[in-house]
């Protein structure tokens, strides 16, 4: 085993990290989604020196979507290292077909070679704007691969800490609705699965 699975290993009984594990689907399939799970709760630790005594550590995980075939899951994890000024947060996610083991990526989720890049800039300016988030840079829109979990009824995209927000505010979260967006969902996706 690596040193650092070793030190995620540790973190994680530190934290008592839990994730759950699917049982009643078949072998491959089943196998496909608790590494895609494991993965993601793995990912939510944030960077950290595992050299250091952290004197609070606190993990969690939430069922966000579990509706026709689709399981959409978000993790996040906080350390307070000790001596420190303040905490780390981490969050991260993961979306999975429950029938294939299929992992979707966020550009998976939109129409091919369609414009929903434009269309969630607009949305998500105009949540800045309207709940005027304190941001540390200007937002640089939305990528092809940007941090996302579902619900039943909203797309979320995230960023970590600092990333656009000072650590105070914590992640930052912009819901989206589906009827906002409902003309670049791809049909064959996870939220066009779930809509259908």
């Amino acid at each position: 085993m690596a040193t650092t699975d070793r030190n995620l290993q540790a973190l994680l009984k530190q934290a008592g990290t839990t994730y759950p594990k699917a049982v009643n689907l078949p072998g491959k399939v089943r196998s496909k989604v608790n590494s895609a799970i494991k993965k993601a709760a793995y990912d939510a630790i944030p960077d950290y020196d595992p050299g250091t005594s952290v004197s609070e550590a606190v993990s969690s995980y939430k069922t966000t979507l579990n509706m026709k075939g689709i399981l959409s899951l978000r993790f996040e994890d906080y350390f307070y290292p000790e001596m420190a000024a303040h905490g780390v947060t981490g969050v991260s996610s993961v979306t999975v077909a429950l029938k294939t083991g299929r992992v979707y990526e966020f550009d998976q989720l939109f129409v091919k070679d369609s414009n929903y890049q434009v269309i969630l800039d607009q949305i998500i300016h105009a949540q800045i704007v309207a709940e005027q988030i304190p941001l540390l840079k200007p937002f640089a829109g939305v990528g092809p691969d940007e941090d996302y979990y579902l619900t039943p009824d909203s797309l979320v995209i995230y960023y970590q800490p600092y990333v656009y927000t000072p650590g105070a505010y914590g992640v930052l979260e912009f819901k989206i609705p589906y009827s906002k967006i409902i003309g670049v969902i791809d049909p064959d996706g996870a939220i066009g699965k779930v809509l259908g």
